[in-house]
This record gives C-alpha cells, sequence and structure tokens, in this order.
C-alpha cells in the first residue's frame, strides 16, 4: 500500500477533545475555493466549541408510541467543527493527507473484511492486523428510555457504516470498552432494553460463529475484519433520530448489539458510542425496518462543505424521481461488504481507458474474495487496486496533463499533484465511471482533483491492495440512493447545501 500501518496510524492520530476555535487556521488561507467550493476546510455557519458529553433527551411534543422513523437526519462529517471526532485546527495540506489517510485505512478494512466473511470463516488462516475505521459520518442518535421519568434515553453518537450490517453500543458491564464507563451505556437504566431470546428470527443459531444461545438469550460476536470485534447480547430497544427539522422521532423494537466487549475500536474516540450499519443483512436497520418504517430505502447528500451537516433520508422520501436519474443494479456478491455494482471501464475527461472485460469483477483467490467496485460513503477519495486498474488510471491522468506543461508537485501521499501557475489554472478534467448497464456516473472536475491554496492540486485518487472504491469525495453533490428490495442503486446531480435538496 506504501504506507506501512504505524505510519498512517501517526498521522492519525486519536483527536483531541475540541476547544473554542474562532479562527481555525483551516479557514484561512485554506484549501482554495477556486471555483470547486472548499470542500476540505472552509468554516462554515456559526464557529463552536467541539462536543462535549452527550445530555439527556427530552422531546417535548412528540409522540413516543408513533412508529415514526426521521425522514431527514444529520450526517456528521467526523472532522467537522461540530463532531465528536474533531481534530483540532489543521492546515489545509494536514487535513488532506489525513482524508487521504482514512481512505487507505477504510480499503484495508473492506479488504479484511471480504478475506474473513462471519459466514465459514476459516480459524487456521493467518490474517494481517488491520487498524479498523468505519466511516466519515458521524449520526446523533438517543438510545433507550429512562425509568422512572418521562424522558427518552441519552443522545449518543454513533459512526454511519454502509459497508456492515449490524447496529451497535457499548453497553455496561465492559470487559473491554474504548470510552470512560460514565459514558457507556448501562441497558439496566433503560426500561425499554428486552433481550432478544434464542428463538428469533433475527438469531440465526445456524450461524454458530456469529450467534450463540446463553441463558436463553441471543448473544453475537460480529467481526470487522482483524482485529477489531464486538462481541455481547441482541436486544431490543427503543431509538430516538435526530432529525435534520429540529427534534427527534422515535422507532421502537429495534435489534441492537449491546456489547460488553468492544476491541480495537479506538480510532473512534472516547465520545463515539458504535456503529449504525446501513448494510443489507438482516441485523442492518435498514433491513428490520424494511416492511413498516424504511420500506428498505435510504438516500444520503453529501455537502462539499464538511462542517456543514449533510442529509440521510429514510424511507419513501429516499426514492429519487425525475428524468436525470440514473440507476445501476447492486452486485450480489457472498461477502460482509454489501454495495458491490459493476464496474466495466473509467474515462478521463471522456476519453476512455479501455480496461479489459472484467477487470473489475470479484473474484475468489484461495478462498479469499478480491477486487470489486463498492459504493462507499466511508471512504474519502476513489481508490483502484494495484497491479493493473490504480496505474492505468494514474497514467492517464498524467498524459492528460502533460499537454499543459505543468510543473509537478511533490507530496507525501498523492502520486499526481501539479503546481498552480501564477495566472491560475481550471482546465481540470472529469472522471467518469461506467457501469454495465450502460448507466454512467460523472464525477465533475471539482469531485476529481483536490486544491491547496491555490498553490498546487492532486488528483483525488488512492491505492488499495485488491478493492476499487467510488469514494465520498466523488460522490459530492449527488443523491445516492440505496434500494435493498429491488437492489438498486439510483444516483442524480443535486446541490446538497440548498433547501431543495433536503
Amino acid at each position: 500500500m506504501g504506507l506501512g500501518i504505524q505510519a498512517v496510524l501517526g498521522r492519525l492520530a486519536r483527536p483531541k477533545r475540541a476547544v473554542p476555535c474562532r479562527a481555525a487556521r483551516l479557514s484561512s488561507p485554506g484549501i482554495a475555493e477556486a471555483r470547486f467550493g472548499p470542500y476540505h476546510a472552509k468554516l462554515l455557519g456559526p464557529k463552536k466549541s467541539g462536543p462535549s458529553q452527550p445530555e439527556s433527551l427530552a422531546w417535548p411534543g412528540l409522540n413516543p408510541e408513533g412508529p415514526r422513523v426521521a425522514r431527514l437526519l444529520r450526517m456528521i462529517h467526523r472532522d467537522s467543527i461540530h463532531s465528536p471526532l474533531y481534530p483540532g485546527n489543521l492546515t489545509a495540506e494536514e487535513h488532506m493527507s489525513r482524508l487521504y489517510n482514512y481512505t487507505i485505512l477504510r480499503t484495508q478494512t473492506i479488504e479484511s473484511r471480504m478475506s474473513s466473511p462471519a459466514i465459514n470463516y476459516n480459524t487456521t488462516r493467518v490474517q494481517p492486523r488491520v487498524e479498523f475505521i468505519s466511516g466519515l459520518y458521524v449520526l446523533e442518535i438517543g438510545i433507550g428510555t429512562r425509568r422512572h421519568a418521562r424522558e427518552h434515553g441519552q443522545a449518543r453518537y454513533l459512526m454511519m457504516d454502509t459497508s456492515s450490517g449490524l447496529v451497535w453500543l457499548q453497553c455496561l458491564p465492559c470487559t473491554h470498552c474504548w470510552s470512560p464507563h460514565h459514558l457507556v451505556f448501562d441497558p439496566r437504566s433503560s426500561q425499554s432494553f428486552a433481550p432478544i431470546p434464542c428463538d428469533h428470527p433475527l438469531c440465526d443459531l445456524r450461524n454458530p460463529r456469529v450467534f450463540q444461545c446463553i441463558n436463553h438469550q441471543c448473544h453475537y460476536t460480529y467481526r470487522y475484519g482483524q482485529p477489531a470485534l464486538t462481541r455481547g447480547v441482541l436486544a431490543t430497544e427503543t431509538l430516538a433520530l435526530a432529525s435534520d427539522h429540529g427534534g427527534f422521532e422515535f422507532v421502537h423494537n429495534v435489534a441492537i448489539g449491546c456489547s460488553h466487549d468492544s476491541q480495537n475500536f479506538h480510532l473512534l474516540g472516547i465520545l463515539v458510542s458504535g456503529i449504525a450499519g446501513l448494510g443489507r443483512r438482516s441485523t442492518s436497520f435498514i433491513s428490520q425496518t424494511n416492511r413498516v418504517q424504511t420500506h428498505g430505502k435510504f438516500a444520503y447528500c453529501l455537502r462539499r462543505e464538511i462542517n456543514r451537516p449533510s442529509v440521510l433520508k429514510l424511507g419513501e422520501s429516499a426514492v429519487l424521481r425525475g428524468p436525470n436519474v440514473k440507476s445501476a443494479p447492486i452486485a450480489n456478491v457472498h461477502s460482509e461488504i454489501d454495495y458491490f455494482v459493476t464496474l466495466v471501464d473509467v474515462s478521463i475527461a471522456n476519453r476512455r481507458i479501455g480496461f479489459p472485460p472484467g477487470t473489475f469483477r470479484v473474484r475468489s483467490e484461495h478462498g479469499l474474495l478480491k477486487g470489486g467496485f463498492v459504493i462507499d460513503s466511508g471512504s474519502t477519495y476513489a481508490s483502484f487496486n494495484t497491479g493493473g486498474p490504480y496505474e492505468r488510471v494514474k497514467n492517464t491522468f498524467e498524459e492528460y496533463f502533460q499537454r499543459f506543461r505543468l510543473a509537478r508537485h511533490h507530496h507525501r501521499d498523492f502520486e499526481e499533484c501539479y503546481k498552480i501557475p501564477h495566472g491560475g489554472f481550471n482546465a481540470y478534467p472529469s472522471m467518469t465511471f461506467h457501469f454495465e448497464n450502460g448507466n454512467d456516473f460523472v464525477a465533475p472536475p471539482e469531485n476529481t482533483v483536490a486544491l491547496v491554496d491555490q498553490r498546487y492540486f492532486c488528483v483525488a485518487i488512492a491505492k488499495a491492495s485488491t478493492v476499487n472504491t467510488l469514494g465520498a469525495y466523488q460522490q459530492r453533490n449527488y443523491w445516492m440512493s440505496f434500494d435493498i428490495q429491488s437492489e438498486t442503486l439510483s444516483y442524480v446531480p443535486a446541490d446538497c447545501g440548498s433547501r431543495d435538496a433536503q
């Protein structure tokens, strides 16, 4: 991968608690707006200190018995000033490297999980250690119902993960927890918490690697490759979801993992309680609420500015309509990773590279799954596997920029970077992903390169060992809609910062 795990982790040290910030270095000069907009760095809206310990939630005027699910949820970028993981004031270059390293760790996590499916897991296989990173966006969710009070549970932060299939959080008592005990959920304090019995449909005892029956309760072990795992009790609980229109809305009897043993999740930070899996497996939130609340649909629209929340829609409001909507089938791959689509080729500035058929297919090598193309909100930049795809994409960009005789810029992470001449430069190319069904996903120029201070720019792609991904950077200002019933990805360009997008 070019970077050792320890080198990457050194750049992603555990974030400090946010401090009041009136003039963060990221905002001036920061990454140049140019005509792209300041995705990486511009601080918009009121500046405030980062989140402290979440407070108890009491939401007057909402009916806790109503079977509604919030239609609009806030997605907080993990590096936003409003995030519990806010890393503090970084230069534009530091932040761009940080986003690159998120991509490296995320693709390694995906590859590790593809190599170690929960079903038919080979316990004798020796696998490399991979530091787990769950994603880029945080959701704020209330968990439980307080006993002896007309009040619902504490607001907690969960990392949104479209590549996993379980909603879980740390619970007392803890064998291993990364958060201090006073921040860990205590199920005894919630009157709506109920352990799931072993005969529950979600407790699949045919898969003993994941589920076990202990004292008539369903226990689980869920692995995120090696070595991250969560182990605990499946239970039903009431969730309160923060709405982008203010307040919270409630959904009852959601099966969650109450994790008493949470290992190797320290990169999540002490204020993040767990992970919200939005995959297609039966234990994911989308699958559980398929029939009544979400109808198996969700969609998100990612802003360019990380300090303004992006939007997540659930249910019928996630359906995209209009003449410009395109779609691609979600491939059925027997993997822990869910949202594969069949990519056949890539174009740079409308020039097709001409990859041979099957270049991006999922393949099995010695019992391990490799390859494929994943739609992933948890990676920052698009990634291509080395040994062919990455090199050809990089070389095509290089050939494109050669005509402009731009001076090279050396960057410690990105390989294809150029200095911006004094007279400026704006002939940036688009990058098009061609799907098997004939539809294309076009990443416009502002989603193809990353600019720093009007001094230089880099092509926004990263290396991967075996997998290929469409990252969040390329998905900005698109509605991305997932329908697990029809197994379809739909997408359409949008201004994700406008009221119309919400």
